[in-house]
């Protein structure tokens, strides 16, 4: 029936192991290695980003959020129980929803996965200034929109560039993220 969320976060984690593999990247799983947290966490026993990867003297910490649903929570669990209740009556689940525009909702999402991320940086030591980068995978809206979730930036059809329309995520968090990416 429906996967797991836990088992579609373990999926994405893994696709992140084989883009290391594949490219050749070393990395450290910070989350299961006690001996590396102590060397780069100010509070070992507290939150740490999921990776640290490096090559060629390079090193960046990475932390995965794995986008598990298409909108909110609630939205989520509506749509979910609207299915189930169908299947139940011995039907065949499809449903047709109406419309939303997702970005609102996923705002709070998104500002929720740059929060967590941003305290889980701020735990690493200041002796290591590396770039740290937010990895968001599973996300299945486009990359502008994203943009304007987290950077506040609308795309100008006509000028051909990104012009910033108002506050994104990023302004307004005071986040020690250096990069956001989406997919790899």
């Amino acid at each position: 029936m429906f996967k797991t969320r836990q088992q579609q976060a373990l999926t994405y984690e893994l696709k992140f192991y084989s883009f290391c593999r594949e490219n050749k990247l070393s990395y450290v799983y910070l989350d299961t290695d006690n001996a590396k947290k102590e060397i780069f966490l100010k509070n070992p026993g507290g939150k740490s980003p999921d990776f640290l990867c490096y090559k060629n003297s390079k090193n960046i910490f990475v932390e995965v959020k794995t986008h598990t649903i298409l909108t909110s929570e609630s939205r989520h669990k509506k749509m979910v129980q609207a299915v189930l209740e169908k299947k139940n009556k011995g039907l065949s689940g499809t449903t047709i929803f109406e419309p939303f525009n997702p970005i609102p909702e996923l705002k709070v999402v998104f500002d929720g996965y740059l929060r967590s991320s941003s305290r889980k940086f701020k735990n690493i030591k200041d002796d290591y200034n590396f770039p740290r980068v937010l990895l968001l995978d599973g996300i299945q809206i486009e990359e502008i929109d994203i943009c304007r979730i987290y950077l506040g930036l609308y795309w100008n059809v006509d000028e051909k560039k990104f012009i910033k329309k108002h506050s994104g995520l990023l302004d307004s968090t005071g986040s020690s993220v250096s990069a956001i990416v989406s997919q790899l």
